[in-house]
């Protein structure tokens, strides 16, 4: 599931066992989630999933579930095709 999978590299980039995340992600619910923790975390993303993440996007993805919905529409569009 690819919820779980974001778990996990979110996880290994904070230093802690999935199961110690809070269920809602995000910079409020997640001590130490800096700007320079979310630049590690969607170069960790994008070494996961094998895409390229725009650094214009960073902003929008400060959730749990935006990256979530990002990475599901990423990973729905066709090789080649552009979003």
């Amino acid at each position: 599931m690819l919820e779980t999978r974001v778990r996990e590299v979110v996880a290994s980039v904070f230093g802690v066992a999935p199961d110690e995340l809070p269920a809602h992600l995000a910079p409020e619910t997640l001590e130490g989630w800096t700007s320079l923790r979310q630049i590690q975390l969607m170069m960790a993303l994008e070494n996961a999933f094998g895409i390229e993440i725009d650094p214009n996007l960073l902003p929008a993805l400060a959730s749990g579930p935006a990256i979530v919905r990002f990475l599901e529409e990423t990973l729905a569009v066709p090789e080649g095709t552009s979003r």
